[in-house]
């Protein structure tokens, strides 16, 4: 990881600053006979999650950082001129990493909220999305509402915001609580609930990893509602937020933001 050990009082966004300053100061060097190619290159620190398949995560076969967010922000890296190392953290340590400067950025599935906002500064909204549903792999029905599920015991995780909404809602028969996903699964194929709730990529993504034996996802299914997953930057990180932004955007207008959303399957 690319580091400076000096900071400006502020300490907002010293390092990223003073890299830029550094590259292109090389850069002018370059351009009198000093240096090498690969000496101007900005370096940025991203700190990821292990294991938030296919937000962003680590892949046990080959080492390296994968997901949507790692592969978005990479191309970023590309078209705004700076190379990205991936530092694995867990979740809950992401924005303390970012404020005490052992990153520079979350690469992560986050999801700005006013609470985050308070610290951090978001970019611009990579994607959105919703839950999604599993139910029985013998039942063919084509729920594409909640309203479907009227009068239906449904399964959700403990203390998720849907399992509120779900219960708020009082059209089921019961609202199961469940600590893990492999026992909402589970009751899925034993038919023991009519329908369990997550987040419509992760869905797909253990579909397509088979490890939801007896179950489908529901493809046809309309959230209740959905929400944005964002990059995130020490408050006062300007320099590096505006990069993001911009490259985000180039992205999107030529495509590349697109192909990388159906490779991970965020669409429903």
């Amino acid at each position: 990881m690319y580091r400076y050990t000096s900071q400006c009082a502020s300490g907002t966004h010293a390092r990223f600053v003073q890299r830029i300053f550094v590259a292109a100061a090389v850069a002018m060097s370059m351009a009198f006979g000093a240096g090498n190619a690969n000496a101007a290159a900005i370096k940025v620190s991203a700190g990821t999650t292990p294991s938030s398949v296919p937000n962003a995560f680590l892949d046990l076969k080959t080492h390296e950082i994968e997901g949507l967010m790692p592969d978005v922000f990479r191309e970023i890296g590309k078209r705004e001129g700076f190379d990205v190392s991936f530092d694995v953290i867990p979740f809950p340590a992401l924005i303390q990493s970012v404020l005490s400067d052992k990153i520079d950025v979350i690469v992560a599935g986050m999801t700005p909220t006013p609470k985050r906002a308070e610290v951090i500064d978001f970019s611009q909204p990579v994607t959105e999305f919703g839950k999604g549903i599993i139910v029985n792999a013998s039942d063919k029905h084509n729920y594409r509402t909640v309203q479907d599920l009227k009068g239906t015991i449904v399964g959700a995780g403990t203390g998720e915001d849907i399992a509120d909404e779900l219960m708020k809602l009082g059209i089921f028969q019961e609202v199961r609580l469940y600590n893990s996903g492999a026992d909402i699964v589970r009751d899925v194929a034993l038919g023991r609930i009519t329908a369990a709730f997550n987040d419509y990529p992760i869905l797909k993504a253990q579909e397509a990893a088979g490890t939801m034996q007896g179950t489908r996802v529901v493809d046809s299914f309309v959230p209740i509602r959905k929400v944005p997953i964002a990059f995130g930057v020490k408050k006062g990180n300007t320099a590096l937020l505006s990069k993001i932004n911009d490259g985000l955007a180039k992205i999107k207008a030529d495509g590349t933001l697109d192909k990388i959303l159906k490779k991970w399957k965020f669409v429903n």
